[in-house]
C-alpha cells in the first residue's frame, strides 16, 4: 500500500512471457491464464539461477527435481517484471557504465599505446615510472 493506494506488482510468466498483474500470493497450483504453466515454479522465482548449485540461490531450499512443476518451496518469491532486463543484464550494464566497457552508452577509457620495452632497463624504467619510484 502506497499513500492509501494498493500497488499491484507486475510479473512475467517464465514460459510464454505474458505479463501478469496481481497483488495476491501465488498458490502452488495457480496457472498462467495464457499458457497454463504453473506460476509457483522455480523458473518464476527470484532465487532461481541456473549457474549455482541446485539452481537456487537460497541455500536452505530443498532440491526440486522438476523446476517447471508447481512446488511447495517455502522460499518462493515471484520474480517481478524488471523492465525487460534480467538481473544479470542490469548488473552487466552497471559494470560497463562504471568501467567504460561494452555498448551500454558509456564511453570507453582511452588506451595508451606505449609499445613494448626494447631492453630490460627500459622495462625497469617504465615499471619504476608506473609506481613513481
Amino acid at each position: 500500500m502506497l499513500f492509501g493506494k494498493t500497488v499491484e506488482k507486475r510479473h512475467e510468466c517464465w514460459k510464454c512471457k505474458e505479463e501478469l498483474v496481481f497483488d495476491t500470493k501465488i498458490g502452488r497450483r495457480d496457472m498462467c491464464p495464457n499458457c497454463t504453466a504453473y506460476l509457483h515454479a522455480c523458473y518464476n522465482c527470484t532465487h532461481h539461477d541456473k549457474n549455482v548449485h541446485n539452481e537456487c540461490r537460497e541455500n536452505q531450499g530443498e532440491f526440486i527435481r522438476d523446476r517447471a512443476e508447481g512446488n511447495f518451496c517455502l522460499y518462493f518469491e515471484f520474480r517481478p517484471l524488471a523492465g525487460g532486463a534480467s538481473p544479470t543484464d542490469a548488473a552487466r550494464q552497471k559494470l560497463d557504465a562504471l568501467f567504460g566497457g561494452g555498448s551500454g552508452g558509456a564511453q570507453k577509457a582511452p588506451v595508451l599505446d606505449v609499445g613494448t620495452p626494447k631492453t630490460e632497463t627500459d622495462a625497469k624504467a617504465r615499471l619504476d615510472a608506473l609506481f613513481k619510484k
